[in-house]
């Protein structure tokens, strides 16, 4: 099986942070970003091998960059640390803390 990304006409729709310009983007570049990136995490909600993309996603290399599975860079990020954290509670919150950021950008 292969990724709904991989033979997507715009593969950098995964990794939006990559088209911003040096410097603060304009309101219509940030907008067109977040457009990009949903519409790129919505591809991902049907993906075949969506799991293991988080997967490679989650890899050191890789968790600051794009999206994988699905994730933001941010939302791994925190999905990692709440992985270190000890209780479900702990990890449920963490990952509700980048869910609410994620959701205030626009």
């Amino acid at each position: 099986m292969i990724g709904a990304c991989t033979n997507h006409h715009d593969p950098d729709m995964w990794f939006p942070e990559t088209q911003l310009s040096v410097g603060r983007p304009s309101r219509k570049a940030h907008q067109d970003m977040v457009e990009r990136a949903i519409t790129a995490m919505n591809i991902c909600q049907t993906c075949p091998v969506r799991a293991k993309c988080l997967e490679l996603g989650m890899r050191e290399e890789n968790i600051e960059h794009g999206i994988w599975g699905g994730m933001l860079a941010g939302d791994r990020i925190i999905l990692a640390r709440s992985r270190r954290s000890g209780t479900i509670r702990e990890q449920a919150l963490a990952f509700a803390e980048g869910v609410k950021a994620w959701q205030t950008i626009g």
